[in-house]
């Protein structure tokens, strides 16, 4: 048995796609979303390990030192952030969605 905490956030955030195709060529421009993450850590035990609410707040703070609030995620996809999130604290998984409809999941 694998045990996780989980802890769900929203950060507002702007970012486009230069490459988009032509069918989506709006996303080439500079755009807003709502990005939806989750994120889930390993714990090894079953009385708070690790303390969910911190750790969301901890991981907003880490978008917020990197790129702002808002967030300017530049060119960074759903799974640019979430590999981002992934590599810069220990995440057994993080899902990042574009106003909670469609996005990413990167699994460790």
């Amino acid at each position: 048995m694998r045990t996780s905490v989980v802890a769900r956030f929203t950060v507002e955030g702007f970012h486009h796609w230069p490459d988009a195709p032509e069918s989506v060529g709006f996303l080439r421009e500079r755009h807003r979303h709502l990005f939806h993450v989750e994120v889930a850590a390993a714990v090894t035990h079953a009385n708070r390990d690790r303390e969910f609410i911190e750790f969301g707040r901890d991981v907003c703070s880490l978008l917020h030192m990197k790129f702002g609030a808002p967030c300017e995620f530049g060119e960074w996809s759903c799974e640019a952030i979430a590999t981002y999130i992934l590599t810069s604290i220990n995440a057994a998984r993080v899902s990042v969605f574009e106003d909670g409809e469609n996005g990413a999941e990167v699994v460790a």
